[in-house]
């Protein structure tokens, strides 16, 4: 993880992240920049989850319409790994930011089932 991250926020990789403040507090930005914020959800199995994302909220930015190729890519994934159904998975992607409004379910559903040509 220490390495994709620094990789993430342009620095070289090779040096481990201290993680204290992110397992004692479930966050720790380690600077301004997306990528630069470290969070942990909670465990499994007393083991710490841990992710990295972008210090600003959903609210400070002009949130885009994903692609076909990526709510395909998203939904696929989801179907894989997960007990939801086809109908399931695109209600919930078509009802997300970026896709509400801009895809329907029907349409995100259509897109497990069309080559795309990827």
């Amino acid at each position: 993880m220490s390495d994709i991250a620094a990789q993430e926020m342009y620095q070289e990789p090779g040096v481990d992240l201290d993680l204290t403040a992110v397992l004692r507090a479930g966050r720790d930005e380690l600077g301004p920049g997306r990528y630069e914020t470290l969070i942990c959800p909670g465990t499994i199995e007393d083991i710490p989850v841990l992710t990295f994302t972008a210090p600003w909220t959903l609210g400070d930015i002009d949130v885009l319409a994903p692609s076909a190729a990526y709510l395909r890519y998203l939904a696929g994934g989801l179907l894989e790994s997960g007990p939801w159904e086809e109908q399931d998975i695109a209600e919930y992607l078509a009802a997300c930011p970026g896709a509400s409004g801009r895809w329907t379910a029907a349409q995100v559903q259509e897109l497990l089932c069309t080559d795309l040509g990827l």
